[in-house]
């Protein structure tokens, strides 16, 4: 049903709203293709998740006329997530969501922040961390959702963790600093990883506000790595890239 569904609403809309694939912008929407697209995200998320989910904005694609809705998701945590409609979708049916993925991050980062702060002298973890499902995987968890920490203990290899944090430089201890948080998230049984950490000088604690950070950074490491259970945490120099000496 999915495929053949999202073809003829796709299809209803374009002869709607008179579009062709040879127009230009293709962002303009009538009112009528606005109200089938919430809808079509509305049963989408109720026939996968049997949540209700309530739209609070709606855009469409300039060049593929895709539609992208944000909303929220009536769980009793008031979920903000994210529905494409029209999309290249991992299930092919053209819906993409990250209610899943919204869920997992959100139970895992408290967890994660704490070990950071633990760990490094921290200045702060960026804004995209993230764990959920990898590229393309489709969807294995709909309506029976398990915790983010029953994942972690089956160990599956289609979720994965994305991090990134700034730190200052602990004089020699940096590297070994990340190794130690590479060890811990090991005893936490993830498995694929991408942890990139950027190290400060210490200068940059009294600098002003205004002042390019970029001026202060030493080093960077990319640790992308499909099984940090059989990497070498301990060794991680073909992860580094010395910035400035």
């Amino acid at each position: 049903m999915g495929i053949r569904w999202v073809t003829f609403l796709l299809m209803i809309v374009m002869l709607l709203t008179g579009c062709s694939t040879m127009s230009g912008d293709k962002s303009k929407m009538t009112s009528n293709e606005e109200q089938q697209i919430k809808e079509s995200a509305i049963q989408y998320i109720q026939r996968t998740y049997g949540k209700e989910f309530v739209i609070d904005k709606i855009s469409k694609g300039r060049v593929l006329g895709d539609y992208s809705i944000n909303g929220t998701v009536k769980d009793g945590k008031n979920t903000s997530i994210y529905v494409g409609v029209g999309v290249d979708s991992p299930d092919g049916d053209g819906f993409k969501d990250s209610y899943v993925n919204r869920l997992f991050t959100n139970e895992i980062e408290p967890s994660i922040k704490e070990l950071a702060s633990k760990t490094f002298d921290l200045r702060w973890i960026r804004d995209g961390f993230f764990y959920g499902y990898k590229e393309g995987v489709k969807r294995k968890y709909t309506l029976d959702i398990p915790s983010a920490l029953d994942v972690l203990k089956r160990g599956d290899k289609d979720i994965c963790l994305r991090l990134s944090l700034d730190i200052y430089k602990q004089d020699e201890r940096t590297t070994a600093s990340i190794s130690n948080l590479l060890q811990e998230i090991k005893k936490m049984n993830f498995h694929d990883i991408g942890v990139v950490v950027y190290v400060y000088d210490n200068t940059l604690k009294s600098a002003s506000k205004d002042e390019d950070s970029g001026k202060h950074l030493l080093e960077r490491y990319n640790i992308f790595n499909d099984n940090v259970q059989t990497m070498d945490i301990n060794s991680l120099e073909s992860y580094k890239t010395v910035i400035k000496k």
